[in-house]
């Protein structure tokens, strides 16, 4: 099965008896080759032009969108989850000391830390810009504050050049579960928080309660 001169896959016939295949049926077998590469191929197609739709070309996270559907269904059927926001910190400076592309760099490191300290039912995404985001179905808050703390401490020692998130987290459980916009503004008001107070630290909005960990 070929495609542009490339093997995508491989077909077999078999026979116990010698010279069971006539021509003609060597070439309805060809024909169903075709046809089947063809079929294989705009599957594959359909397959990445999906994963393109939700995914961030520059980081390779999920994109804002596709984390807002998450959050929504998560919302209907789960019984809590949590959103944690980071934002690098002095963003700005690195594309000015060390360029555009150097600060793309940075965006990929973070994000690369991200994927590797969350699990696989958690979703990562680009918030925009230089802010990141990261959704928890099902876990309280503790466990949502320490991997905040592990996603934190890890940027600070794997990135080059080294820098730091500000990082906001919010939290819902059953009963008295919010909706999915009200979760965002809590989050977004933690990580203004964490900005406004030095940078490099993480704030938690919960149950009408903002404070520092």
């Amino acid at each position: 099965m070929q495609q542009n001169k490339e093997t995508k896959g491989l077909c077999i016939a078999l026979a116990c008896e010698p010279y069971r295949f006539t021509f003609e049926m060597f070439k309805l077998l060809e024909s169903l080759v075709q046809h089947s590469t063809l079929a294989f191929m705009n599957a594959m197609l359909r397959e990445e032009l999906e994963k393109l739709v939700i995914t961030d070309y520059l980081t390779k996270l999920h994109t804002r969108r596709y984390l807002d559907e998450v959050i929504q269904t998560s919302m209907s059927s789960d019984a809590s989850g949590a959103l944690i926001l980071f934002d690098i910190d002095n963003f700005k400076q690195i594309n000015d000391v060390y360029g555009h592309q150097t600060g793309d760099g940075v965006l990929i490191q973070v994000a690369e830390t991200m994927r590797a300290n969350i699990r696989d039912g958690d979703v990562a995404a680009r918030w925009g810009g230089e802010e990141l985001a990261v959704y928890l179905p099902k876990v309280p808050l503790s466990d949502a504050i320490s991997i905040a703390r592990r996603i934190t401490e890890k940027v600070r020692e794997q990135t080059v050049p080294t820098v730091t998130v500000s990082c906001g987290v919010s939290w819902w459980e059953r009963p008295g579960c919010e909706n999915a916009e009200q979760l965002f503004k809590r989050a977004d008001a933690a990580l203004y928080m964490a900005k406004e107070t030095g940078k490099n630290c993480i704030f938690v909005y919960d149950d009408c309660h903002l404070y520092k960990v």
